[in-house]
């Protein structure tokens, strides 16, 4: 499909970022060291999708991660709650989380404390853009061409419900990998290239999978969220509009 819009599905990995491109009947996978970087590089995108929160609760959980949790069943752990805007600029993991209890009446946990460089670097890029003005809680900050998404859920809309297998399993790769062959043309050749392209200190095999399930989302022209009715300046996590 020569003519289809230039999207992208990223997801964060110890390089930095991972890009997956769909070109037709080819797909590229690229590693990039900033998320600035790969928003320059991709600035023809009509839509990237990321794993990352946009958006940070001030005084209570996010809508869009406790509907993600529910919707995916089994696979809710998956979600995981993001640090609050109290908590983000804190460098002690005890002190983030003591700030986050005390905006939001839950704990931090270090998987999220851990991903808080990552959440700044898009925040600042979705804030420079002419689609997404952020500071003043424009709508646009959530419905511009960078957009949240999460894999899990993506992966459950192509495979009609959600994986009960975590994708760090045999099992699991394994039939995410093949839901990824029916959606994504090359993208079985695309994934052995990225694994021997770069090693698993730096992209992981789940990074790689991820990013290439996000990329397929993107394709889709209309796309649907969670919570289904979000305010205009509330966040939100899209996802493909299939049945879960």
């Amino acid at each position: 499909m020569p003519d289809s819009p230039l999207v992208v599905g990223a997801d964060a990995c110890s390089a930095g970022w991972i890009a997956t491109v769909p070109d037709g009947d080819d797909v590229r996978v690229a590693a990039h060291d900033r998320f600035d970087e790969l928003a320059e590089t991709y600035a023809d995108a009509a839509r990237i999708l990321v794993d990352i929160p946009i958006g940070l609760p001030t005084d209570d959980r996010r809508r869009c991660d406790e509907h993600a949790s529910d919707r995916l069943g089994c696979r809710g752990i998956s979600v995981f709650y993001p640090p609050s805007e109290a908590a983000i600029d804190c460098d002690d993991y005890d002190d983030a989380s003591d700030a986050h209890r005390a905006h939001v009446g839950h704990g931090l946990s270090r998987q999220a404390f851990h991903i808080r460089d990552s959440i700044r670097d898009v925040a600042a890029v979705v804030s420079e853009t002419a689609e997404a003005t952020g500071v003043d809680g424009s709508a646009d900050r959530y419905a511009g061409w960078i957009r949240e998404a999460h894999p899990e859920l993506c992966f459950a809309s192509l495979n009609g419900q959600p994986i009960a297998y975590s994708k760090s399993s045999e099992r699991g790769r394994r039939l995410r990998r093949s839901l990824l062959s029916a959606a994504l043309p090359g993208g079985d050749a695309a994934y052995e290239a990225a694994l021997e392209r770069y090693p698993r200190s730096e992209v992981g095999r789940d990074d790689v999978l991820d990013s290439m399930v996000l990329a397929v989302a993107a394709r889709e022209s209309s796309l649907a969220t969670v919570p289904p009715d979000p305010a205009p300046t509330e966040p939100r996590i899209y996802y493909p509009g299939f049945e879960v």
